[in-house]
């Protein structure tokens, strides 16, 4: 694995330069890199809930979020097909991968006063170059895209819900 190759694709997702996702798309060996940018934002962004939490919800989120960004990345690739985008699942998984770098900014939650406001800023910065992973790696225009953004956000997290609410309910982080 390059790292050089994927610093440089990151500093190219931070600048919103669309044409890295369909280079991110081409390259069949960015999938290791993709995953290690998933992983390393999820647990950045869930370190900020850590004095709430503790390392034990930490890392729960952290899987909670990985598993959604795999189901996420599984019904955008089905809606995308539909709709007649040339992607399939390592490609999606792959530019959305790389699109999730932003949700580290999840961590700003720790600054008093705005934290949250910060936060949730970053989750819809994160959302933006998302879509334009999307459209780049489906290889089509905006409407499609958005499309494509809404159905599988809602989808995706109705079944990360069922998926991961038996290890929520064990480890007694949700229902009460």
């Amino acid at each position: 694995m390059d790292m050089n190759t994927m610093t440089g694709r990151l500093m190219r997702v931070l600048r919103f330069d669309a044409s890295v996702y369909r280079e991110i798309a081409a390259d069949g060996t960015a999938m290791m890199q993709a995953g290690i940018v998933v992983t390393l934002a999820a647990l950045i962004a869930a370190l900020g809930r850590f004095a709430d939490v503790g390392i034990l919800g930490v890392v729960v989120m952290a899987i909670v979020t990985i598993v959604g960004f795999f189901v996420y990345s599984a019904i955008a690739t089905i809606v995308s097909k539909v709709l007649g985008g040339k992607t399939g699942f390592n490609e999606m998984g792959r530019t959305l991968g790389y699109a999730y770098a932003w949700y580290a900014l999840g961590i700003l939650v720790l600054v008093p006063g705005v934290g949250g406001f910060l936060a949730w800023l970053g989750s819809i910065v994160a959302a933006v170059a998302g879509f334009i992973a999307l459209r780049e790696s489906s290889e089509f225009g905006s409407l499609k895209a958005l499309i494509t953004v809404i159905v599988a956000a809602v989808a995706a997290v109705i079944v990360t819900a069922i998926l991961t609410s038996p290890l929520l309910l064990m480890l007694g982080v949700a229902g009460g």
